[in-house]
């Protein structure tokens, strides 16, 4: 089954979506985008993503020509064109084609891609637990922006699968900010949650922003405050999470052991109201399909 894609007012198939050479997303990462994850047939926190896209389009000055409206059309044809069930949507916007110039050209098209991918994830990570390691931020200093600036992130994220972990925490001046492609968190007892606060030092993850409301209407303590390795290393459980992924316990950073080596009572709470949240959203959506039926 061919899988099709959208670019720029066309839906094509997947390898014959092409963009021009001079597109400033190829030649200068000019570009920002947006992964949301689809469960069941159920698109998560789309309005979030949305807000989020169009939030970073105007920090880095790019004029869309097309609405959040137009981009959530697009979305649903391709689903139902693709039957995505279970996997995510990618969502890319460039500045456009233009003359190798590094200052913005004075006239442009911005580029719109649109594609969707099945996953197929292997459950035993969430009962298992995740390794990772610890390296040096080097990243630039607007890490709120979502761009497909991501050079640094993919290299700390090869460096934690040639060392055997899934994943690498990223330390500025001591303190960790979050994952190559994830927000940390970690568990001082067994309802105080401590997350890095949103700056410029982090992404304010769409997951992280659900989980954060869905912990303080189950009664957790949420404290956005940065910590250090060694807190990290001392707590009573630590977790990740990311659209992708949603929330993957951490059993041990570096060479120190959390939570006993395996995913945490507390955590696997969390974990469970998260996907509650998710299930009921599901639930929802058939029970306003049925009543379309019905009507």
């Amino acid at each position: 089954m061919k899988n099709i894609t959208y670019v720029n007012d066309k839906f094509v198939n997947h390898d014959k979506a092409v963009v021009s050479v001079e597109d400033r997303g190829l030649l200068f990462s000019d570009s920002i985008y947006e992964l949301i994850s689809v469960f069941n047939g159920k698109i998560i926190d789309l309005k979030l993503h949305l807000n989020r896209l169009f939030k970073s389009l105007k920090k880095i000055r790019i004029k869309s020509n097309f609405s959040k409206n137009k981009i959530e059309n697009i979305i649903n044809k391709l689903m139902n064109q693709n039957s995505l069930k279970n996997g995510y949507i990618y969502i890319q916007v460039t500045r456009g084609t233009a003359e190798r110039k590094h200052e913005f050209p004075i006239n442009y098209k911005p580029t719109l891609i649109i594609f969707t991918k099945n996953l197929n994830i292997n459950k035993k990570i969430y009962k298992k637990g995740i390794k990772v390691i610890t390296m040096p931020d080097i990243r630039w200093m607007r890490r709120d922006i979502k761009s497909t600036s991501l050079l640094p992130n993919i290299l700390a994220k090869q460096n934690a699968i040639e060392k055997g972990a899934y994943e690498a925490l990223l330390v500025d001046n001591g303190h960790i900010t979050e994952g190559s492609a994830s927000n940390i968190w970690i568990i001082k007892d067994s309802n105080k949650i401590v997350t890095h606060p949103v700056n410029n030092k982090i992404l304010n993850g769409i997951t992280r922003q659900t989980l954060i409301k869905i912990l303080k209407k189950n009664n957790f303590i949420v404290l956005e405050k940065s910590f250090n390795l060694i807190q990290a290393k001392n707590s009573k459980e630590a977790f990740l999470t990311s659209s992708t992924m949603a929330i993957l316990p951490i059993i041990k950073i570096d060479n120190f052991s959390i939570s006993n080596g395996k995913p945490g009572e507390t955590t696997q709470k969390i974990m469970s109201l998260y996907n509650y949240y998710i299930n009921q959203k599901e639930n929802k959506k058939k029970n306003s399909s049925k009543e379309l039926k019905i009507a």
